[in-house]
C-alpha cells in the first residue's frame, strides 16, 4: 500500500515556533521552492520496482552474488522506468506532493510556502513514499561493480543521480566506478560538487566523502591533497582503519621531495 500523509499548512505553526530563524524571517520564500507541475506516476509500477530493489538489497546484504546476477536483467529493466529528471515536489490540484521518506522535507516545504497559498493554488502538502529509482540504481550499479563491469555500474549510478543528484550512496559508489574507469578527475569534480552542495553533512557521511576524495586524489598522484583529505576524515571518524591504512600507503609510496 502506498503511504500518503497530508498536512494542512496551518499545522506547521509548531514547526515554525521550534525554528526561530524561520518564524522570524518575513522574507518571501517562494523563489527558493523548486516545485514542478504534476507529473504522471504509475503507482503500481513504482511499488513493484520498490519491492524489486528491496529484494536486491537483501541479497547484497547476504552477498548472494548468484541470485543477484540472475536478478540483474530485471533490475536493469526496472531502472529503465526511472525518469531522467530530478524528483521535485509536485503541484497537483489543491496539493503539493512531496516524494520523500523524511518528515522534515514535508515540514520544510510547508513552512517555506506558508503565506503563498494563493500563488501556489494549494492548501495542503502530501507526503508520498520516496521514488524507488535511486535505490534501484544503487543495487544495480553495485551488482555490475562486483562483476567488474565498471562502465555499466557507472551508467546505473548516473541514471539514479538524474532522479536524485544528492543521493549519497550513489555519489560514493560512482566515485569508485569512475576511478576504476580511469576517470578520477571526473570523480573528483562530482564529489567536490556534492560536498559543496551539502556543507551540513553528518560527520559519518562527510568522513566517508573525504575518504573517497582521498582515494581519487591518490589515483591522481596528488599525494599531499590526498593526505590532507584522509587526515580531515580522521578528525570526524578517528578510529577509521581505512583512512589510517591509506595514510600509511601514502607515506610508503609518495615520491620524496627534492632537498633544497
Amino acid at each position: 500500500m502506498v503511504s500518503v500523509r497530508t498536512f494542512g499548512l496551518v499545522t506547521v505553526a509548531a514547526f515554525l515556533m521550534a525554528s526561530p530563524a524561520l518564524a522570524e524571517d518575513t522574507t518571501p520564500r517562494l523563489p527558493d521552492v523548486q516545485i514542478v507541475d504534476c507529473r504522471t506516476h504509475d503507482a503500481a509500477q513504482e511499488k513493484a520496482d520498490q519491492a524489486l530493489a528491496m529484494s536486491a538489497l537483501d541479497l547484497i546484504q547476504a552477498h548472494d552474488m548468484d541470485k543477484l546476477n540472475a536478478l540483474l536483467p530485471d533490475l536493469k529493466a526496472a531502472l529503465g522506468h526511472a525518469p531522467d529528471i530530478v524528483s521535485h515536489p509536485e503541484h497537483c490540484g489543491d496539493s503539493i506532493i512531496v516524494y520523500s521518506d523524511e518528515l522534515s522535507d514535508v515540514l520544510t516545504i510547508s513552512a517555506m510556502i506558508q503565506g503563498h497559498e494563493k500563488e501556489f493554488g494549494a492548501s495542503k502538502v502530501e507526503q508520498h513514499d520516496a521514488l524507488p529509482y535511486p535505490l534501484l540504481a544503487f543495487v544495480t550499479g553495485w551488482t555490475y561493480f562486483e562483476k567488474e563491469d565498471f562502465q555499466s555500474a557507472h551508467d546505473a549510478y548516473a541514471k539514479g543521480l538524474l532522479n536524485d543528484p544528492n543521493y549519497d550512496s550513489l555519489i560514493m559508489e560512482d566515485t569508485l566506478a569512475l576511478a576504476a574507469l580511469h576517470r578520477s578527475s571526473e570523480a573528483l569534480g562530482q564529489l567536490d560538487a556534492y560536498i559543496a552542495r551539502n556543507p551540513d553533512l553528518p560527520d559519518e557521511m562527510k568522513a566517508n566523502a573525504l575518504r573517497k576524495r582521498g582515494y581519487v586524489l591518490v589515483e591522481l598522484e596528488r599525494w599531499d591533497e590526498a593526505e590532507a583529505a584522509y587526515k580531515a576524515s580522521l578528525k570526524l571518524a578517528p578510529d577509521d582503519e581505512t583512512a589510517q591504512g591509506e595514510l600509511e600507503y601514502i607515506t610508503a609510496n609518495r615520491p620524496s621531495k627534492p632537498a633544497n
